[in-house]
């Protein structure tokens, strides 16, 4: 057993202590191009001869067990052949199985007015062919685009004689009395708009509906079973400091895994006093952490329009010669500028030159991973900008940036405003991973020139 005198534990929190902060980032908004919103209803006959609702209207549906936030969010609709769109801006919250109600243009006829509205536009939409396009993103599309593209595009639906759809072919020609309404209340996910939606009376709900939850009805959805998100605290609660002893020996543990250490017993550090990053930041990391592991690639198209693969994923590696032990470990994930980090708990070891595995959300196309997964979660991770954290403990972050003193590894790409070293990687598509350089090895704490974009891939290794 090696033993570590005061002054060296002094000198090694000091020194990794000020290496945590660096220049600022601005911050930049972030949509996720996820599909766990969908279009669930569409009505263009309001206001018509013989309808019975005054206005036209699109009503979403959030799919998934977790509610999503749709500032910057819009729907955009266009003609059947048209190239010209007019969109309609979105906002507030979608929970988990709620609807979500869009008023669009009033006519002059119609007996009964819908629901009170979640959003109000003025499109006059076509009662027989359309196309429609949720987008996380109020950029109007540009006059001459025939179909929407790009990991901005949420979902997509085109109605009767339209061009564009989803799969292949178009939902159904509506009319006057009837809309398009996706099956299953809003739960069927094929990503054929013929198969999804079939022509029926209008039922327009809005946020006030009862939820309706999807892995509830879906045995196959059902039997998943997810890792539980831990709730603990790193220190005691309650605890007004930490010991030199504790920070020390948190980055002797980063910096040689299998270093052990007498107790000694020194002065209380106030954890005041203990910087925190709130700007782009560098994990500690020394050539002879031969056991660190690093996030080797990071895939948020996962069921999105031309993804290879149904789930979004994060895969660690381990470049070193030490098996490392992760339990308690765990992955954390946050928008690009959020503040609310998500958590993944791991466990289980990684042997030297292995990968490590962690599922997370399933969208409606694509493969199934060639995988089996040693983690699973349920995070929807964006197809673009986001930020992923390797982390000793359980504990979910409150800020732009990881805890710096529990940080394995940090990835911060796209719009991403928190990042190791001078700048984000790549942002992301529906068809491109994050991949880290030299077959997951290169490992320089900056962000910017470690990663590339290429087709996600597993088993390569």
């Amino acid at each position: 057993m090696r033993r570590i005198s005061i002054v060296a534990v002094l000198l090694v929190s000091c020194i990794a202590l000020c290496t945590l902060t660096s220049q600022i980032a601005r911050a930049q908004s972030d949509q996720s191009a996820q599909t766990s919103v969908v279009i669930s209803q569409m009505y263009g006959g309001g206001g018509n001869s013989g309808a019975l609702y005054t206005h036209d209207f699109i009503e979403l549906f959030n799919q998934s067990e977790k509610s999503v936030v749709l500032e910057g969010w819009s729907v955009q609709y266009a003609s059947a052949t048209g190239t010209s769109w007019q969109m309609t801006e979105l906002s507030g919250t979608i929970p988990a199985g709620g609807y979500y109600l869009i008023y669009q243009a009033q006519g002059s006829r119609g007996s009964l007015p819908l629901p009170p509205a979640d959003a109000v536009g003025t499109i006059p939409m076509s009662a027989s062919s359309g196309k429609i396009a949720l987008l996380g993103t109020t950029d109007l599309l540009a006059r001459g685009t025939l179909c929407p593209s790009g990991p901005s595009v949420i979902d997509l639906l085109g109605f009767g004689q339209s061009n564009c759809f989803s799969g292949p072919s178009a939902a159904p020609q509506l009319d006057n009395k009837n809309a398009a309404l996706r099956a299953d209340d809003g739960c069927a996910a094929t990503g054929r708009n013929s198969d999804d939606f079939a022509a029926g009376p209008p039922t327009p709900r809005n946020s006030a509906t009862s939820p309706t939850m999807c892995n509830a009805r879906s045995p196959s959805s059902a039997s998943r079973t997810s890792v539980a998100t831990a709730r603990l605290r790193p220190f005691p609660a309650g605890a007004s400091s930490i010991t030199t002893q504790t920070i020390a020996l948190r980055i002797l543990a980063a910096l040689t895994p299998t270093l052990e250490a007498t107790t000694v017993s020194t002065p209380a550090i106030p954890t005041s006093a203990i910087p925190t990053s709130t700007v782009p930041i560098s994990t500690i990391s020394s050539t002879a952490d031969r056991g660190k592991l690093v996030i080797s690639q990071i895939y948020g198209g996962g069921g999105n329009r031309g993804a290879r693969y149904a789930n979004d994923f994060v895969e660690l590696y381990n470049p070193g010669s030490l098996t490392v032990t992760i339990d308690g470990w765990s992955m954390h994930y946050a928008s690009a500028t959020g503040k609310t980090w998500l958590v993944t708990v791991l466990s289980g070891t990684v042997a030297p030159g292995e990968s490590y595995l962690i599922e997370q959300a399933e969208g409606r196309g694509g493969v199934p991973l060639p995988l089996a997964a040693e983690a699973v979660g349920d995070i929807a991770m964006s197809a673009s900008s986001g930020k992923v954290a390797l982390m000793r403990g359980v504990e979910p972050g409150s800020g732009p940036c990881p805890a710096a003193e529990e940080t394995v590894d940090f990835v911060g790409y796209g719009k991403a405003n928190c990042f190791e070293g001078e700048g984000p990687a790549p942002e992301l598509t529906n068809t491109q991973a994050l991949v880290r350089a030299a077959n997951g090895t290169q490992d320089t704490n900056n962000n910017q020139s470690d990663f590339a974009l290429e087709p996600p891939a597993l088993g390569g290794r």
